[in-house]
């Protein structure tokens, strides 16, 4: 399973966010890494936001992620509705966005409106 794990976390970006939009309108919640403080992973941005909230389509997925840092991180899930309407709604008023399943490689950053209109075309 790890195998196939890693072909997908390979995968070109726009190949993830495929993936990412079909697990989460199927599981109804996305997965984030927090510290041991309970603070959030986030990411920096060399483009237009001064950072990225980086979430998973699954827990091993994040957990994967987590294994690469320098810092213990854990893997947890909120409804794709806290997530939707309370979360994002946080980050872009502090002038974030979304690194939608992100690698080493590269990552589709989208904005709160971008997400649900996903979502809601599925």
């Amino acid at each position: 399973m790890k195998l196939i794990k890693r072909f997908i976390l390979n995968r070109p970006a726009e190949k993830r966010l495929a993936y990412f939009y079909a697990m989460v309108a199927t599981d109804e919640q996305v997965w984030l890494l927090r510290d041991k403080n309970g603070d959030l992973l986030l990411l920096e941005d060399d483009g237009d936001y001064p950072f990225l909230l980086p979430v998973w389509p699954s827990r091993s997925f994040a957990e994967m992620e987590a294994a690469n840092l320098d810092e213990l991180y854990e893997a947890f899930n909120i409804p794709l509705s806290t997530f939707l309407d309370d979360l994002l709604v946080d980050v872009e008023n502090d002038g974030g966005a979304t690194a939608i399943f992100p690698n080493e490689k590269d990552t589709t950053i989208q904005k709160r409106d971008e997400i649900k209109e996903m979502i809601r075309n599925l």
